[in-house]
């Protein structure tokens, strides 16, 4: 069954790191949470850099901002920012291996949250500091489990 435009395992696939953004923990942990929709999002636009861009990271960094309950857009310009330096780089991160590639990750979602920060205090809205790098290491952690059971799923569903 070839499937080459199966939309619907990329959308769920965004929808399903949504839900387990959101899952519950305990309160101290929550600072420590890996960010999963924009690891999604960054191995869509590495494995299919002409189906999923620029419009795909704004719509999730707008989800993700309405999530948390921030300033609409914030997020969502971090994760556009991102997602452009990926879509400029495709093939050159291709190349990276597991630990390079999980670093550059971390540094990518590290951009995007700094860039959110950033209009936060431009906004006059406070943060709690420096409490989101303390994801960055679960994120880093993340990525090559959120790659290869995406490769996983993009094979089986035949998805180009």
């Amino acid at each position: 069954m070839k499937n080459a435009h199966a939309r619907w395992v990329i959308w769920s696939s965004l929808f399903v790191g949504l839900i387990l953004y959101v899952a519950p923990l305990p309160l101290s942990w929550r600072w420590f949470r890996p960010e999963l929709p924009l690891l999604v999002l960054f191995y869509w636009n590495l494995a299919l850099p002409h189906r999923v861009g620029i419009f795909s990271a704004a719509v999730t960094g707008l989800t993700l901002d309405i999530i948390n309950g921030s300033a609409v857009g914030a997020l969502g310009f971090g994760a556009v920012i991102s997602t452009l330096f990926i879509l400029l780089n495709y093939q050159r991160l291709r190349q990276f291996d597991t630990l390079l590639q999980s670093v550059a990750m971390g540094l990518l979602v590290g951009l995007a949250l700094i860039i959110e920060r950033w209009l936060h205090g431009f906004l006059g809205m406070t943060g709690a500091g420096l409490g989101f790098i303390y994801s960055l290491p679960a994120t880093i952690l993340f990525w090559p489990l959120v790659r290869n059971s995406l490769r996983g799923l993009r094979r089986y569903y035949e998805v180009e």
